[in-house]
């Protein structure tokens, strides 16, 4: 019994500490160096939209892959520092690893892959309801309907509804209201582009 409850005590320590990664993730990438809009320019002089717009699915696939305690979304390219640290097993377990992102697109990222690829764990399947739903949310966020921010919630309800278990495991204890509307506070000044990539 006592194990358990060290055991139970650890672990929200650590899903607690992971949040806080996540906070930390947003900051960086609301922080992040957006500079290479000013350089994809068409053949007109006029910012390229389309250009930038995969570009900001790059940047905003790195933190969707980052922040999915399921494991499933797609890998996306992308470049770190390692920072060091007292937590760096915990940070390295979570797939974040010890690191500092560096939010840079890069001509390593395939577009067309990555939104073929697989987004979603397949014991997701077992709920077709929201299967669907997420399978409609990620064709949503294709066409820029939605934001990345909008699938990001989407996402993390339904896993938190149907019960994934490793997103059960790596939010126990942490409470999810608070963390949706603290992500919300950190990112409520993000762009959000339409189709064309403009801003809206």
């Amino acid at each position: 019994m006592t194990m358990n409850f060290i055991q139970n005590y650890l672990q929200k320590m650590t899903n607690n500490h992971v949040a806080n990664l996540d906070y930390e993730l947003a900051e960086q990438f609301m922080n992040a160096d957006f500079k290479f809009v000013e350089k994809d320019l068409d053949e007109n002089g006029q910012y390229d939209g389309i250009l930038i717009g995969k570009k900001f699915f790059h940047l905003e696939g790195i933190f969707l892959f980052l922040t999915d305690r399921t494991l499933s979304h797609p890998q996306v390219p992308y470049r770190h520092e390692d920072r060091g640290g007292r937590f760096s097993n915990i940070k390295k377990e979570m797939g974040f690893g010890n690191r500092k992102i560096i939010w840079q697109p890069s001509d390593l990222f395939d577009y067309d892959s990555y939104f073929d690829a697989n987004w979603f764990p397949e014991q997701l399947k077992m709920y077709h309801k929201e299967f669907e739903e997420m399978v409609e949310a990620k064709e949503l966020y294709s066409e820029r309907a939605i934001s990345f921010l909008d699938y990001f919630f989407k996402r993390l309800d339904t896993y938190c509804v149907c019960e994934m278990p490793t997103f059960i495991k790596y939010y126990r204890g942490v409470d999810l209201e608070k963390y949706k509307d603290k992500i919300r506070k950190i990112t409520n000044d993000f762009p959000h582009l339409n189709e064309k990539g403009e801003l809206i």
